[in-house]
């Protein structure tokens, strides 16, 4: 394979040609014309303007020689279904064939974008010649003083700017108005090519559009000047198993990246309870000493009493912004270097849609013709088993590395409608890739390093995806057949490694499809003997699939398949699973998680059972905060469905939250829900203890039978003496571990 397949014609990602080099943005501006801005002496941003001509692919020639004008219809090469590339002279003639295509079940393919569509058929990518740090950033933030902006009382008293040039601003006026156009013209001469901010489409950006025009402005924030708008409809942001609606909204020649999406990518092993700002960054390791703090409730009272207070948690939350963008976007970002799609586009797109995107560039620029979508089928998942529960130490985990990419490229496991043949070996030259970016890596430091880091990781993202990709329903060139292959290959794998490490004396405890939790044998003691041992265990495996050493662990609390927690030798405790890090918890529940397994880890199980009577006195006392007894939950479609008592807090006050927002709620006495601001003293106790009661069924595994559990986690009632059920021990109490 050449490296045409990815569109670099004779470049290399780091180093792209003349006509590639720092492309920052590309934007339509007529019906058959995109500006494309450039930055190639990382200086001054330049615009030029090329032709552009839309085009699809479609299955038939006949319908679309019909129209008038007339198309340029053009015969791929090779037997695949989609053989006619057809291309419009403009934008909206495009449209109108689309809009009567679909009217009479035309079979086609379209990329919906003009800027996509462009990329790909010209082979040009965002940022060729650029590293991470070339990127002009912009943070952004707003303090208000409630949620609606429609609210007659409501507007914005605080914005907070970050920029890449170390500038640090906060607007503060009491006309909004002022604040506004101030931004603007900061905007203007800072030129950014990204503005970020953390839940910015659903939050930040309608209030401030919403605000803009109450007080009859444009926020002409693109590099033409022309207005920040929103998109027309709610699209799905993909986070691994998750998709989470958002409303986009797009700036002329500039990007917007949510950060509040963006952690959740990087989260994929999901270490993070909670992804607000201040908890991730608490959860990161990444809290200032001096870090101000102002509960959103506070926000009014504290813009009339304390300015600078609130001053200073403003700029505290746009750094907070930026060193979780420069966590999590560097992947994004060389991952645009890669592919045919805007930045924004890339950093909330799914792994699927890239890898088609990859293969559709390499077909379109060989002029060959395109299969259309396999109907779906089932087929072999990935092997998953819980050998035992309760409490191990020590604990190491060893990870088959990119097993399914590894199965794929030593057995020879492709789509069998790629006819070009490139599909294996783009998953082989990304991983070339990627094993060159990792030994750069190595052998460098500071900002050199941070890049060959960067670059490694958006390689890996990109290689993992293969697999998934011949399993999605949507994908050009998926095959069930061939997935399932992979799977069941990668079945046959981790099971022989768990016998090998029964056979040598370890204690299997979890196996989750590339990778084995296990107590290792005796003699086995510190970490150069731990990766010996694991190298053993690899060394039968077939050629090209390599067993490494992926974590050792001072205890592991093993409740439920895939629900587990893990403290390292740093004393950092781990929760892994739905039933130990529900969004839905209580924040109270969830410390009280946190305690109770360390507790069980630690050997001092009676410590978790202290914790458990001292929270049913302060709930029965109403002694917690609001804060601690309230969920967050977010607005949307689901939550309202499944959810009347929220769809009624939101019909008796419309003004507290709109779709995409979250809300802090918690239940009454008489069993409605209410907002935390409306907090009256007044929470059900009686249903914060049966809450209470579930949360410590987490643990129930950890007891020889229920009758035990129950003696340890007695459900407590408003009725029950605390004291009472707290001296009800067993012995059987005393000898459950």
């Amino acid at each position: 394979m050449t490296v045409t397949a990815f569109g670099f014609s004779d470049s290399t990602i780091l180093n792209g040609n003349d006509s590639t080099r720092g492309i920052v943005a590309v934007e339509p501006v007529a019906s058959n014309r995109m500006a494309v801005y450039l930055r190639p002496d990382s200086l001054i941003t330049i615009r030029e303007e090329v032709e552009y001509q839309p085009w699809l692919i479609a299955v038939r020639a006949e319908p679309w020689l019909a129209l008038r004008p007339q198309p340029v219809v053009e015969r791929l090469n090779g037997e695949q279904r989609l053989s006619f590339l057809v291309r419009f002279a403009n934008w909206n003639l495009f449209q109108d064939a689309i809009r009567a295509a679909r009217e009479s079940r035309e079979v086609m393919h379209e990329v919906g974008s003009p800027v996509d569509q462009y990329l790909m058929e010209s082979g040009r990518t965002l940022f060729k010649g650029m590293v991470f740090e070339d990127l002009r950033r912009m943070q952004l933030d707003i303090e208000t003083t409630g949620l609606d902006p429609d609210d007659p009382s409501a507007r914005i008293v605080m914005i907070a700017m970050k920029a890449y040039d170390g500038r640090e601003v906060v607007f503060a006026d009491d006309d909004e108005a002022t604040m506004l156009l101030e931004l603007t013209e900061q905007i203007a001469e800072l030129d950014p090519d990204v503005l970020e901010g953390h839940n910015i489409f659903n939050f930040d950006i309608p209030y401030l559009l919403a605000r803009a025009e109450k007080v009859g402005i444009k926020l002409r924030w693109g590099r033409d000047h022309s207005p920040l708008r929103m998109g027309q409809r709610t699209q799905r942001f993909k986070a691994g198993a998750l998709t989470l609606p958002y409303r986009p909204a797009y700036i002329h020649g500039r990007h917007i990246v949510d950060t509040y999406q963006q952690i959740q990518r990087y989260d994929v092993g999901g270490h993070l309870s909670s992804y607000g700002l201040k908890p991730a960054i608490e959860a990161l390791g990444m809290t200032r000493s001096d870090r101000e703090f102002v509960p959103g409730h506070e926000i009014p009272e504290i813009w009339k009493s304390d300015r600078d207070r609130l001053f200073r948690y403003a700029i505290d939350d746009v750094r907070d912004v930026n060193l979780l963008s420069q966590l999590t976007l560097p992947t994004e970002f060389y991952q645009s270097q890669l592919l045919p799609r805007a930045f924004q586009q890339v950093a909330t797109t799914g792994p699927g849609g890239k890898i088609d995107d990859l293969m559709l560039r390499a077909y379109l620029h060989s002029r060959e013709s395109v299969p259309t979508p396999s109907p779906a089928k089932g087929y072999p998942g990935g092997h998953t088993e819980l050998l035992r529960t309760g409490v191990f130490a020590p604990v190491v985990k060893c990870d088959v590395e990119s097993l399914y990419p590894s199965i794929m490229m030593a057995e020879g496991i492709t789509s069998r409608q790629d006819s070009l043949g490139v599909f294996l070996p783009m998953l082989k030259e990304l991983t070339r890739r990627r094993l060159h970016a990792k030994a750069m890596s190595r052998s460098t430091s500071g900002q050199e390093q941070a890049t060959w880091e960067g670059l490694q990781g958006s390689f890996k993202v990109l290689i993992n995806s293969f697999y998934g990709y011949l399993g999605f329903g949507a994908a050009l060139f998926n095959d069930f057949d061939a997935a399932g292959k992979v799977t069941i290959a990668g079945q046959e794998i981790i099971k022989s490694i768990v016998v090998r490490l029964t056979e040598s004396g370890a204690v299997p405890i979890e196996v989750d499809t590339d990778g084995v939790y296990f107590v290792p044998p005796s003699d086995v003691s510190d970490p150069e003997s731990e990766k010996q041992y694991i190298d053993q265990i690899g060394a039968v495996l077939p050629l090209g699939i390599r067993l490494a050493h992926d974590g050792h662990y001072e205890a592991m609390l093993s409740l439920r398949l895939k629900n587990y927690a893990l403290l390292d030798s740093d004393d950092r405790l781990t929760l892994k699973g739905s039933a130990l890090r529900s969004r839905r918890f209580e924040t109270c529940f969830r410390d009280f998680l946190i305690q109770a397994a360390r507790a069980f880890m630690t050997d001092q199980r009676l410590g978790a059972r202290d914790r458990y009577f001292a929270l049913a006195e302060a709930i029965k006392t109403r002694a917690l905060g609001i804060t601690q007894i309230s969920q967050w939950v977010m607005i949307n479609e689901q939550t309202l469905d499944f959810q009347p008592r929220l769809k009624s807090l939101l019909t008796r006050s419309p003004q507290i939250g709109r779709a995409g927002e979250r809300i802090l709620v918690y239940e009454r006495e008489d069993g409605a829900l209410a907002t935390s601001t409306d907090y009256a003293q007044d929470e059900n106790t009686g249903y914060l203890l049966r809450r209470l009661h579930d949360t410590a069924k987490r643990f129930d595994t950890l007891f020889p039978t229920p009758q035990e559990f129950t003696s340890f986690f007695p459900l407590i009632t408003s009725r029950t003496d605390i004291e009472g059920a707290r001296t009800q021990e067993s012995s059987t109490q005393m000898s459950l571990f």
